[in-house]
């Protein structure tokens, strides 16, 4: 509040206006909590990455590279850069298991 010019020429006008300093801050806290709100909160466009392999071909990035700086298999990599999984991955094991049951013929009920 003592360094920015624009701050300054508002508290001054607001001191004259007869508003008290602990008002003058409330509205300038406001004011900056709305201007990080609208930085953090991504009204800017966010690039598209949906598919990674131009971005890692750009930089001269191959598979094998990116793997082991990763830690992980080159197959790993072309799985994460196009948000692919294989079907074993992707099936939860509740659902395996419940495909199993219900498949699985019900022993008779002894009385």
């Amino acid at each position: 509040m003592s360094y920015d010019s624009t701050t300054i020429a508002y508290r001054d006008e607001r001191l004259a206006r007869g508003w008290t300093k602990k008002d003058i801050f409330r509205v300038l806290k406001r004011a900056v909590a709305c201007k990080i709100f609208h930085a953090l909160a991504g009204h800017t466009t966010a690039p598209d990455y949906s598919d990674l392999r131009p971005t890692r071909r750009a930089k001269n990035l191959t598979l094998t590279t990116a793997a082991q700086h990763l830690g992980v298999w080159p197959a790993r990599i072309g799985e994460l850069q196009t948000r692919t999984t294989p079907q074993r991955r992707t099936r939860h094991p509740l659902q395996s298991l419940a495909q199993r049951r219900l498949t699985r013929p019900r022993p008779p009920d002894t009385k």
